[in-house]
């Protein structure tokens, strides 16, 4: 049966890396590295502030708009996406948003942006509607590769998947909640991620 802690892993680590992920800039330019970068000065503004109710809340809507999730779930869920019905989708979005937040609220507690951090951007490529940002973040002498997987939608660039370390969290979402759907069905997926946040939410 499966466990949502390893899969609630993998979002914190990459709802961490969105966030600190857009908190510096190089000169490298384009559309989708643009879009990456217009997030940059809101981010570290509010990073280098002490935790407060009015951080977290400033960084939940800038993880809103960084991210398309609908379209992160279509992708990774695709087969049993387009099986529920508009109330259902909203309400895995609902879960998937607050479960994603209560895991980065965790991580980020009491932590300020630092001298000891910093961000390279490697490469932007894209093909059509599609494109990919690579980026080095360093964090003390720990380094590690993140790439930003990009969509182009009516209003312009956003993030649909991140990938670290070779870990994608669309690919994560697939094995892991799909194997879930495929042997005890939508609803029990529901209701362990339900589980999971009452958890995440009470250990605050």
């Amino acid at each position: 049966m499966m466990n949502l802690s390893r899969i609630s892993k993998n979002i914190l680590s990459s709802g961490f890396a969105l966030l600190v992920g857009l908190s510096a800039s190089t000169a490298l330019a384009g559309p989708p590295t643009d879009f990456v970068k217009g997030k940059t000065k809101d981010v570290t503004s509010i990073l280098a502030k002490k935790e407060s109710k009015a951080r977290a809340k400033k960084l939940d809507k800038i993880l809103q708009q960084s991210v398309d999730f609908r379209e992160l779930a279509a992708r990774s869920l695709k087969g049993h996406w387009e099986k529920q019905t508009p109330e259902a989708q909203q309400e895995f979005l609902d879960l998937l948003q607050r479960m994603l937040e209560a895991n980065y609220s965790s991580k980020l507690s009491g932590k300020q942006l630092g001298a000891d951090y910093s961000i390279e951007y490697l490469d932007e490529k894209t093909r059509g509607d599609l494109a990919i940002v690579k980026t080095k973040v360093m964090v003390k002498e720990d380094t590690k590769p993140i790439a930003y997987k990009l969509t182009k939608k009516d209003s312009g660039w956003i993030v649909f998947d991140i990938v670290i370390d070779d870990i994608s969290l669309e690919e994560t979402y697939r094995e892991s909640y799909t194997a879930i759907i495929e042997a005890e069905g939508w609803d029990s997926l529901i209701s362990r991620m339900k589980e999971k946040i009452k958890e995440l939410e009470s250990a605050k």
